[in-house]
């Protein structure tokens, strides 16, 4: 969807309607923000453990093990 087509809708809609999507709008980019914010703290750790991995020298499915866990942790986070 273009934002034109978008703009095009909320014109069509009941000046009524304005503050419910206002709010939907804020809530879309709030979540947006918060996904993102949480897939770059996933990539930031799975950094973290990648080194750490080599520094111990653990094997390639340590890595994976560790991985899976910090991934399962940021999803609890950003749920």
């Amino acid at each position: 969807m273009s934002y034109e087509a978008l703009l095009e809708q909320i014109k069509a809609a009941p000046e009524e309607c304005l503050d419910e999507i206002s709010n939907y709008v804020n809530y879309v980019i709030y979540r947006y923000e918060k996904q993102k914010t949480a897939a770059e703290r996933f990539d930031d750790e799975c950094a973290k453990a990648q080194a750490w991995a080599k520094e111990t020298g653990l094997c390639e499915q340590d890595i994976l093990v560790t991985l899976k866990e910090l991934r399962s942790e940021n999803q609890r986070v950003a749920e």
